[in-house]
């Protein structure tokens, strides 16, 4: 019997998705036992299509797409669910393969990546936690701190290079896929239970919502905001580089047992931590190579410590590392 695979929404750049990717390798997965299909979150964004709103009403990726178990045969059909954040995505990955999974085509060793010992679990659970919590902070996130400029200079040249591109790409998409949206609402029969919205009425209030915060950057690239509102922009994003991400570095630290996150093991703990520290060197000019931690050095101001040296020295040499964040962090350049 031919089983059903897990379909991973995924882009090169994006850098929640080199997460799940990591997961896949580390977990022992072979590469035939799922499928990945490219959603480009750049030119145009496809993540705000209304088609792939229906697999995941967030616009985000990774998405995962897996079969349920009890509908996973020849004589039913198959139904699928929706896994629509990293760490649900990595949850899942971790608990689906072990040492006496059957069902696989791989012969790779399966190693438990979420806390597993009974002395010591909550502690490490904990710790776990406050470690993936940490690095998905707003005031630390990615995505806000590549497009970020700390005075004007910074900001025209960003501007005229893929941040400002990509900002006025997301602008266009938006405002087509608001306008069909809007259009498949108008025509429709089904009304709606008093109170409630049709999917498709929720769909074009999404995408309203998330033109208007797209607009607010884009006018701030392009010279139409307030002046008020440009200095705001400025303020936060100095604070980003020289209080918030040396913060979270700071805790980092202090939060690392060493040589990993959690100690001797590699944990789902460990992969986020290094997929936000690779996103982070590439935005501050940085290579996935031995040196790369100098360039947040040089961007912040702050001096990192030992233990996260140490986590970023065993994890560039990580196949894994390799094989997701080596080019991947060719992806993050383009979009710096």
């Amino acid at each position: 019997m031919s089983l059903p695979k897990a379909i991973l929404y995924s882009w090169p750049s994006s850098v929640w998705s080199t997460v799940p990717r990591l997961c896949l390798i580390e977990k022992g997965y072979a590469e035939d036992e799922y499928v990945v299909k490219y959603v480009n979150i750049c030119h145009p964004p496809q993540n705000f299509s209304p088609s792939y709103l229906k697999i995941n009403m967030n616009g985000t990726i990774p998405t995962l797409v897996v079969p349920t178990l009890e509908t996973a045969g020849d004589d039913v059909d198959t139904r699928y669910r929706s896994l629509r954040d990293t760490v649900s995505i990595c949850d899942f990955l971790d608990q689906a393969r072990g040492a006496n999974t059957s069902q696989t085509s791989s012969e790779r060793p399966a190693p438990a990546l979420a806390p597993a010992t009974i002395e010591g679990t909550l502690h490490t659970k904990t710790l776990s936690d406050q470690v993936v919590e940490l690095i998905h902070l707003p005031v630390v996130d990615p995505n806000f701190i590549a497009i970020s400029a700390v005075n004007e200079a910074e900001l025209k040249e960003k501007a005229a290079d893929a941040p400002g591109k990509a900002l006025s790409a997301r602008k266009d998409a938006l405002t087509k896929y608001l306008a069909e949206a809007r259009q498949v609402v108008a025509g429709s029969t089904v009304v709606p239970k008093e109170g409630c919205t049709t999917f498709d009425q929720r769909i074009v209030q999404f995408l309203e919502e998330k033109l208007r915060t797209n607009e607010e950057v884009w006018k701030i690239y392009h010279g139409e905001s307030a002046s008020e509102t440009l200095d705001q922009f400025y303020e936060v994003s100095q604070k980003a580089w020289r209080e918030r991400l040396p913060e979270a570095f700071s805790q980092l630290e202090n939060l690392i047992k060493g040589p990993y996150v959690l100690g001797d093991h590699l944990s789902l703990a460990d992969l986020h931590a290094i997929s936000w520290l690779t996103r982070i060197v590439s935005i501050a000019g940085g290579f996935p190579d031995a040196n790369g931690l100098d360039s947040i050095e040089r961007k912040t101001g702050a001096n990192l410590g030992e233990k996260t040296k140490k986590f970023w020295d065993l994890w560039i040499e990580r196949e894994s590392f390799k094989q997701v964040l080596v080019p991947a962090s060719s992806a993050f350049q383009e979009m710096k």
